[in-house]
């Protein structure tokens, strides 16, 4: 039996040493010279991207950072990493070879080493730290992020070391199905660049655990009043009794200071003495320089109450004078009460101060609150801040349907691809589309005269200028598109093709006009400034003129055979993209450009929301498009049905089901959404509830998000019925 397992071990395949050491001195370059191109360059672009993020994340901890010493420092740790690795892989080897001699053990060791190396890495890393880093480096970087970063980054190099030998030996290798070679699983390269990944990410997001455990109980003290809110979305009935007694201060002329209250016999009644004084002051060096002390009474008050001190300046602004005194009394059972109070530092500005300051001292009795079984200002302000919540998500969803269901459509590549058109086709198509575009435009501008402008009739401009831009272009489309073909082609079958192709790239030469301008103006601004790159943006709008002029000529020449431009394609891809584009930006960006447009409110929140809903259920739409059966379109284009009816009765049915899903899904998205828009100004429920987070009315921020949370869950209960009805 040992026998057999000594000969398993000399049979096995060694790993190719040359391969090996290419990939050892540049991350991959084994693989790529054994073959396997495309799994080199992905693990040098892998290692070289995660040495300059770790770099770059560990230098940040200067203010300054100094990368240079830090990919020096990072280098060296990723060194030593690796020979504390290629040490303990040593000691595997001499295990198996002398002592284990066990196939299975082999395969269990490996991972072993990996759990013993990042052991070891925790358990000693000061002292790698020490040793290849001084103090005053390691002051300047992450230390911590350095070490467990480079201890995967030199695990990673050495794997695809490795990697390089097994592959390096094609012995090793086996095959597919299909002939081709069977490469060893990536799967150890990929935990590996993980765990490093969440190294980085662990120092960039400032993870503190610690921190959370020591202070979870400062939560405490909000919690409740988030997860139990409801008292506050009542109003509660209460009696408030105000008595005030007026005191002058600084004291001009002891004369002319208010008198005392009288003592009364049936109501609340409170005196004050002295009624003239001075104020307290607090110094430039420091300190507080206490003002006249007064003696206040009072009587008639509810007997084991509570009695607010507060004091008003004489242009009216109440407070509280803490630290003069205290400042609640608990009324005695004969519903009286006497204390001492120093005269606050009530300073008015001298502008404002004119005559005899009079200032007001306040004792404030309040009843016990009685259930008034009225809902609070706080609740009705959620109740229609949710109501707003629901409609701009509902007309968000609705004008998104309306925009995205035709632009669908266009986006369904199974519908486009079949479109082609000839060159002399094309050309009438896009004069055409110029013209028409123009003549609408030129109508719209008569409208708008004769209207008074856009001051005067806003909308009905837009509805008329909509009206006559896409019809009169559509026209002009359909029209100039015939008749280009009509004439090019009594130029012979040939000729009028190279005649369109040449009538194409000059026409394709005016976009690429303006892209060289905007490559100057943009890009090259960058590098040499606006001013220089003004100078002579002409020539680069030339350039670039010349080259979509070119590229357009050198296209239609490949497509020559065809006599076919996959204008369908083209068109599809354009959409495609521009939905990408739009759908990768999110609503709340979307919603502050909305609140400088139209303003705040929640017509800012329905247009972000709309535009993000055009992109996205146009997407979701075209992918369903492109799923369906094929065959009733089919079978509709071989009886000679048009577009638009193969459309309605082939398309139309099959993606019923998935559109009203999808539609409902989306609703649910916005009605979540749009509680965040009004942080940013686009109204709803997230617009109060930022007031209530800054003024730290935390009842009234939990009433918010409990009628958030049953709101959501009541959509998703219904979006889930109507998809089991529908879909």
């Amino acid at each position: 039996m040992a026998e057999t397992k000594n000969t398993h071990l000399v049979d096995q395949p060694r790993g190719s040493l040359l391969h090996a050491a290419l990939s050892f001195f540049v991350p991959g370059l084994g693989q790529f010279v054994a073959g396997a191109r495309s799994r080199g360059f992905s693990l040098l672009l892998t290692v070289l991207t995660l040495f300059g993020l770790s770099m770059w994340t560990v230098a940040q901890r200067a203010r300054f950072p100094e990368y240079a010493m830090a990919t020096s420092v990072y280098f060296r740790i990723v060194l030593a990493c690796a020979a504390l690795l290629l040490f303990l892989l040593a000691v595997r080897h001499l295990l198996l070879r002398f002592v284990l001699k066990d196939p299975l053990a082999e395969t269990f060791s490996m991972y072993g080493v990996v759990i013993v190396f990042f052991l070891l890495t925790i358990w000693v890393g000061d002292d790698i730290l020490a040793t290849v880093v001084t103090a005053e480096q390691l002051s300047q970087i992450h230390a911590g992020t350095a070490l467990y970063s480079g201890a995967a980054l030199a695990a990673l190099w050495l794997w695809q070391v490795g990697d390089a030998a097994r592959i390096g030996n094609t012995k090793s290798l086996g095959t597919k199905r299909d002939g081709s070679t069977r490469f060893p699983s990536m799967a150890g390269a990929i935990v590996l660049a993980c765990l490093l990944v969440f190294a980085l990410g662990y120092n960039l997001t400032a993870v503190d655990m610690p921190k959370a455990i020591r202070e979870y109980q400062d939560v405490g003290i909000l919690l409740p009043r988030l997860l139990w809110p409801w008292r506050a979305a009542f109003a509660y009935d209460q009696e408030v009794f105000e008595v005030v007694q007026k005191i002058q201060a600084p004291c001009t002329d002891e004369a002319s200071a208010p008198p005392p209250n009288p003592i009364l016999d049936d109501e609340p009644w409170i005196s004050a003495t002295p009624t003239c004084g001075e104020l307290s002051s607090r110094p430039v060096t420091g300190g507080l320089i206490l003002g006249t002390e007064l003696t206040i009474t009072g009587g008639n008050f509810v007997p084991g109450q509570e009695v607010l001190i507060r004091w008003a300046n004489p242009i009216g602004n109440p407070f509280t004078p803490r630290g003069m005194g205290e400042t609640t009394i608990i009324i005695d059972e004969n519903g009286e009460f006497e204390t001492k109070l120093n005269i606050p530092d009530a300073v008015i500005s001298p502008e404002t101060a004119t005559g005899a300051q009079v200032h007001s001292l306040i004792i404030r009795q309040e009843s016990v609150q009685v259930f008034g079984g009225r809902l609070s200002n706080e609740m009705h302000l959620a109740l229609i801040g949710l109501l707003e919540t629901i409609m701009i998500g509902l007309m968000a969803t609705f004008f998104g349907i309306l925009a995205a269901f035709p632009i669908s459509f266009l986006a369904a590549k199974n519908l486009m691809a079949p479109i082609m058109s000839a060159p002399e086709r094309i050309v009438g198509n896009v004069l055409g589309l110029v013209a028409g575009g123009w003549a609408g435009l030129q109508v719209t501008d008569f409208v708008s005269d004769r209207l008074g402008g856009l001051e005067q009739a806003p909308v009905q401009i837009f509805l008329v200028g909509a009206v006559a831009v896409l019809g009169l272009g559509y026209l002009g489309l359909q029209l100039g598109g015939r008749l280009s073909e009509a004439l090019l082609s009594r130029l012979g079958k040939g000729n009028g093709y190279w005649v369109a192709s040449v009538l194409l790239a000059v026409m394709a030469g005016f976009p690429g006009y303006q892209l060289g301008l905007g490559f100057s103006r943009g890009v090259r601004s960058i590098v040499v400034g606006a001013e220089v790159a003004a100078i002579n943006e002409e020539l680069y709008g030339i350039i670039g003129a010349v080259l979509v002029a070119a590229a357009t000529l050198f296209y239609l020449y490949r497509r020559s055979n065809t006599r076919r431009v996959p204008i369908g394609l083209m068109l599809y891809a354009v959409i495609r993209t521009i939905l990408n584009v739009v759908r990768s930006v999110e609503a709340l960006i979307y919603a502050i450009i909305a609140a400088i447009w139209v303003g705040l409110g929640p017509f800012a929140g329905t247009l972000a929301l709309t535009l993000h809903t055009i992109a996205s259920l146009a997407k979701l739409y075209s992918e369903a498009i492109e799923s369906i059966d094929p065959g009733p379109l089919e079978a509709l284009d071989a009886v000679g049905a048009n577009r638009l009816q193969s459309i309605v009765y082939a398309v139309v049915p099959q993606i019923l089901p998935p559109v009203i899903s999808f539609t409902v899904y989306r609703w649910d998205i916005n009605v979540r959404m749009s509680t965040l828009l009004g942080f940013v100004g686009g109204g709803g429920i997230g617009f109060i509830l930022l007031q209530w987070i800054r003024l730290y009315q935390y009842e009234a921020v939990g009433i918010a998000v409990w009628l958030i949370a049953i709101t959501v869950a009541a959509l998703d209960f219904v979006s889930s019925e109507i998809r089991e009805r529908f879909v």
